[in-house]
């Protein structure tokens, strides 16, 4: 197809895309992990399975979605670090550098019926629990309702990896509350739809401390039901949501 060729910018590309297009259709999980994408290809082939989806008479339409259960884009630079060349900033700025992480939120919560998300190593930063934001605004996204439902009929997340990134304590506390508050006010009060969401290897310095403080009123909503995977399996049983931290992973540039 024309418009695959064109977003491709060739054959090589645009046949790679297909091939992720079809094994998605065929196993259901989107992966691109472990393909050494760049920011730029993955852009690509993004764009390009959902031209395919388009083709094939399943996007768009406002209920559809690909038959797709699980996203791992992990090792793809999602978010770069600014290069250390001034000459290259222009296309460095906030909003240019958002597009890729919006592209890829917006594709899997739209487009697809994920239940499970990996972003594992992928430079995604969020260090406050800032609005003005677009990065931070975007992750948190991957853990509230998913498309056009409403009630019942609304998806959620049950797993979302962010494993091997560069969240902070302030950042790691407001995805937890994001994620407790959109599943408590589900229909089903006495069944909420739960979440296992993986944050080891990041900067997170007091686990303990996050926990004390949603568990202890310090929400802005109350109370959050939350649990560390490190805790009894009773605790963990009456929670909403459940966190793994691991220990942190200093990436801080060496001296």
């Amino acid at each position: 197809d024309k418009s695959v060729l064109t977003t491709c910018g060739g054959d090589a590309l645009a046949r790679e895309a297909l091939e992720v297009f079809n094994s998605a259709l065929s196993s259901g999980k989107l992966d691109c992990s472990r393909k050494n994408f760049g920011e730029d290809t993955f852009v690509k082939v993004l764009k390009s399975v959902g031209i395919y989806g388009k083709l094939k008479g399943l996007l768009p339409t406002r209920s559809s979605v690909l038959p797709i259960k699980e996203v791992d884009f992990s090792g793809v630079p999602i978010f770069n670090e600014v290069p250390m060349d001034p000459t290259l900033s222009a296309r460095w700025d906030v909003k240019r550098r958002a597009q890729t992480v919006q592209l890829a939120v917006q594709f899997v919560r739209v487009s697809t019926g994920a239940k499970k998300v990996i972003m594992e190593d992928c430079g995604l930063q969020g260090s406050t629990h800032d609005r003005s934001d677009l990065i931070e605004q975007e992750v948190i996204r991957l853990v509230k309702k998913f498309g056009f439902g409403s009630g019942k009929d609304a998806r959620y997340t049950s797993e979302v990896s962010f494993a091997k990134n560069k969240f902070e304590d302030t950042f790691a506390k407001k995805l937890v509350e994001a994620a407790y508050w959109e599943r408590v006010n589900h229909p089903d009060k006495e069944n909420p739809p739960r979440l296992v969401l993986d944050l080891r290897g990041n900067k997170i310095r007091s686990p303990s401390r996050i926990l004390s403080e949603l568990r202890d009123e310090h929400s802005a909503g109350g109370p959050v039901s939350v649990a560390s995977m490190d805790e009894p399996e009773e605790i963990r049983a009456k929670a909403t949501v459940l966190v793994y931290f691991g220990e942190p992973c200093d990436r801080s540039p060496s001296p």
